[in-house]
Formats: C-alpha cells, structure tokens, sequence
C-alpha cells in the first residue's frame, strides 16, 4: 500500500502487522472487512456520509443489475493502477488489477471491501485524497462532487480520469410519471482549469423494472425530498414500466505544463 499516505503528515503508509503505520508513528488499523479509516475528524465514520440503511439499500438496489450497462462500460476502461473515488459499495469495481477505492461513508467502503476481497479501501475525505502524487493510471469518478485539483494530483502524467453525470434522458419515463412538466439533464461537463476534457462517450439502455424498485431508486435520487407526497404517490401505483438508464462518461486528462 505505499502509494496510500497518511492523512497526518502525508508520509507513505506501509504494512504493520494489521494497521497501516507511517515514519512517523502515525497508525491505522485495518477493520475486520479488510478496509482502513484514514478519516480525521472528531465524528465518527459512521456519522459521515450515507446511513447504514441508505448503503444497504443502495447495495441491495444495484445488485439487480439495472446499471449494469455503465457498470460494463467502466470495467473496460481500469487499467494499470485505478482508484475509485467515492466508491460506494463498489458495485462497479469488477477490475482484478491493482485497485483502490474511498468513501467518505464509512458504511459503504465496509460493504464494497465484503464484495470486492481483491481491492483495498479505506474511508477518507475528498477534499484531501491520501494517495501519493502522480500515482494513479486510471480514476473513476461517478456522481460525486468534483475536486479536479486533488483529482489532477493524484494522476500520472498520461493517467486517465473517468467521471461520470446522467445523460439528457436518464430516468425520464420516472419523472414523466412524477410531473407535469418533466425536466432533462443538460449534459454540462464540470470545468477544469487543471484538467481537460478529451472525449464524451454516451451509453443508454432500457431496463424493465418494478413498481418497487422503482420507488427505492427514486427514493435515491436527490429529488426525492423536493418532492411533494401527492406527486409521489403517482408512481407507487405506476405498476412495472421501462425505464431509460443513461450516462455521460467523460474522460479527463491532465494539461499539459506550458513550455517557457
């Protein structure tokens, strides 16, 4: 694990024993599940980020294989070193190369280090990834906010960043149900003034889903709560419908130093 640093000193981390342990005597110890927490604060990794129960449902959701087209699309992309960043559960992390993945949640990491025995994670902070300088061949970013500084960072020279948004369509039969006036994603890549963007690749399916799933995915998404009750209970006697999952991956590379 020497590409991991400590979140203290940022001195390398190296195994000792079960904990990750730096020069300087800062220690972590490694969680039965296999992960480390190299998140400092005061609050527990149980208080930050997604609920126990919000990761479980979020695991048990996407199981059931409805993403799978994207979770496809990523998986030929790692290469080399890979790192996921806010990793969830891991459900896209089906790379057996050298990978690495963080979560803020520390109920997630916990579930993607049960599914995912070949991969090493640990619960940290965006703001400040604890991975080496230039250490990355390839990062994989889906839904999450969008720091291209740390991100820029942490890449090799000729490193590959893979973020992911929701395509023009994505969901749109649910929110046809839910509204009179359904809305589409606009696309718009995050800009980067370290960071460029070098390709766009759309992938789309349709998926056949139930009245259940249905909800429990909308129950997910970040216009749940915005949602009034009446507008919700249209889909809950929606029955089974098919549904339009669609993603934007957007490949990043690093800019390039200018000459002098």
């Amino acid at each position: 694990m020497s590409i991991i640093v400590c979140p203290k000193c940022r001195e390398k981390l190296n195994i000792d024993g079960n904990s990750l342990r730096c020069i300087n005597n800062h220690s972590f110890d490694f969680s039965r599940e296999g992960y480390v927490n190299l998140l400092l604060t005061n609050k527990s990794g149980d208080k930050k980020g997604d609920s126990k129960e919000s990761a479980h449902a979020r695991h048990n959701f996407l199981a059931k294989g409805y993403y799978d087209v994207l979770k496809n699309a990523i998986g030929k992309k790692m290469q080399g070193t890979v790192l996921d960043i806010c990793c969830g559960e891991g459900y896209y992390d089906t790379y057996d190369g050298e990978l690495y993945g963080f979560d803020i949640s520390k109920e997630m990491v916990r579930l993607a280090a049960k599914s995912n025995k070949s991969g090493k994670y640990f619960v940290a902070n965006l703001s400040q990834i604890p991975i080496d300088d230039k250490s990355i061949d390839t990062a994989v970013h889906l839904f999450a906010p969008f720091n291209d500084r740390e991100f820029a960072r942490i890449l090799k020279d000729d490193g590959n960043l893979y973020s992911v948004i929701p395509g023009e369509n994505h969901l749109i039969e649910m929110k046809e149900l839910l509204y009179d006036v359904p809305y589409k994603n606009d696309e718009k890549a995050p800009d980067s003034s370290c960071l460029y963007l070098a390709e766009r690749e759309k992938v789309s399916e349709k998926v056949h889903i139930s009245s259940e799933d249905l909800f429990e995915l909308f129950s997910m998404t970040p216009y749940f709560y915005r949602t009034s009750e009446q507008n919700k209970s249209r889909l809950k006697s929606s029955g089974d419908i098919d549904l339009t999952v669609e993603f934007v991956i957007l490949k990043y590379r690093k800019n390039k130093p200018k000459e002098i």
